[in-house]
């Protein structure tokens, strides 16, 4: 793994509890990280990393800085199965 996507390592340890959507990722990763991915890139990185992460849906979310909500990517871990209703916690 390069050393600029060590935030990678992190997402798997938050995904083992719930599936996060790429936005809620990138607000929970900005504590451990200086400079937190953006959910973009962290759609990016995560659809190349295809044999532990799985993108389970498409969720709407609102934005202050859109006049209308849009879609982003929800993740999971690919052995892991989720609850299929927010907040998506993790099924033991």
């Amino acid at each position: 793994m390069s050393r600029k996507n060590l935030w990678v390592k992190d997402a798997e340890e938050l995904l083992k509890e719930q599936a996060l959507s790429s936005t809620e990722l990138s607000y929970k990763l900005k504590d451990k990280h200086r400079y937190n991915p953006h959910a973009r890139k962290i759609t990016l990185v995560l659809r190349g990393m295809k044999s532990t992460f799985v993108e389970l849906n498409k969720v709407s979310i609102d934005s202050s800085l859109r006049r209308e909500s849009h879609q982003v990517s929800l993740w999971g871990l690919r052995n892991t199965d989720y609850e299929m209703h927010y907040p998506y916690r993790a099924i033991e």
